[in-house]
């Protein structure tokens, strides 16, 4: 029923490797986190979704960085009568996302590859940065600051 791919992790309970996956989803395309699902995706559900719930939501809102719990939903869903916690994760706004403790490096920031969250390259972070920035070509400091108008000045005179 269940499967992990490039939007969706199962976890049998909350771990702290979890974390790696909400920064990768929100550095990505989102996707949902399944509590109480095995690997294999039988269902195992959860006895105590309370305290799991309580454990994620404080470490997401604690570890990572820039703040993602805007771009998170959680929820209760029963299975064949067991209890599953469904934590969404959107692609957040101010990529790139890092967990706090490792800091804005590769190994604190995380994309999502196929069913895996991996580090991201540095390119990859430049990449966000820029993207979050919203700097286009038109908008880009030159690096050359001795401009002059004088090629306008130029072009201007031929007209008149």
């Amino acid at each position: 029923m269940f499967v992990e791919d490039a939007n969706h992790e199962l976890k049998l309970k909350y771990v702290k490797d979890i974390l790696k996956t909400v920064v990768a989803f929100a550095n990505t395309n989102g996707g949902k986190i399944y509590l109480g699902v095995s690997d294999d995706g039988a269902i195992v559900g959860l006895s105590n979704f309370d305290n799991e719930i309580l454990q994620l939501t404080n470490a997401v809102r604690d570890a990572i960085k820039p703040d993602i719990t805007p771009f998170t939903h959680c929820e209760y869903q029963q299975y064949d009568g067991k209890t599953v916690v469904v934590y969404t994760v959107q692609k957040g706004v101010s990529a790139p996302y890092y967990l706090s403790a490792k800091g804005l490096r590769p190994e604190g920031v995380y994309v999502r590859q196929g069913p895996s969250s991996v580090p991201a390259s540095d390119a990859q972070i430049l990449r966000m940065i820029k993207d979050t920035d919203g700097d286009d070509y038109e908008a880009m400091r030159a690096l050359n600051q001795s401009l002059s108008f004088q090629y306008l000045e130029m072009e201007l005179n031929q007209l008149s």
